[in-house]
């Protein structure tokens, strides 16, 4: 199990002096997570972190794409992407049920599909694609993160292809999301946490 007080005071060393409520939050329900499935390999989760401070700018909180704080926002901000070429399609468009699939989460999941697939895969069934706004639920965003990181249900690639008791690949391991955009950053991010997590639990120094 994960010595949060450690954890915390390392953390508040190498990342930010100061937590917000919100980052505590978001922090303590990843480690239930971890906990309850009794996950081992802290350097995978040192990754899982990592990525989850990328993708919601530090606010370790379920965020909309953009950091907006509508739906309307965000679907304003992916067409802005779309306008300049930085997309290629405008995925946030609202479907016939009125439904708009942009990023949302501890991952940025976008496209129907993907909500499709990966509600089934942490037992929602369809209601995650029926009801979007499901991935910005704190517990499960957390689902998502690990099922989509652990199974590789966001790219096919998986963290046992880049982590395991053997290897650790942080650079690459960003194609288990998002190819290796800011793959070199969200190395960085991982072997701070992993100083965390080994300060925090230093039974695990051997994985």
């Amino acid at each position: 199990m994960i010595n949060r007080l450690e954890f915390y005071r390392s953390y508040r060393r190498r990342f930010h002096k100061k937590l917000t409520q919100t980052q505590v939050e978001g922090y303590e329900a990843i480690f239930d997570y971890w906990d309850l499935y009794k996950l081992r390999n802290i350097k995978s989760l040192a990754y899982v972190l990592a990525t989850a401070y990328h993708e919601t700018g530090g606010r370790m909180e379920p965020v909309r794409e953009g950091f907006c704080k509508t739906d309307e926002g965000s679907i304003r901000a992916v067409a802005r992407l779309y306008k300049r070429g930085k997309i290629s399609t405008n995925y946030a468009l609202p479907g016939q049920d009125g439904n708009s699939y942009f990023g949302r989460g501890l991952v940025q999941i976008t496209w129907e599909d993907n909500y499709r697939r990966l509600g089934r895969a942490i037992g929602l069934g369809d209601n995650l694609c029926a009801n979007p706004s499901l991935a910005l639920d704190l517990n499960i965003a957390v689902r998502i993160l690990f099922t989509g990181m652990i199974d590789g249900l966001f790219t096919d690639h998986k963290l046992v292809d880049y982590i395991t008791d053997h290897k650790c690949d942080y650079y690459n391991a960003r194609r288990i999301v998002n190819g290796l955009d800011k793959a070199e950053l969200i190395c960085s991010y991982a072997s701070k946490f992993e100083k965390c997590l080994f300060v925090g639990d230093p039974n695990d120094k051997d994985i």
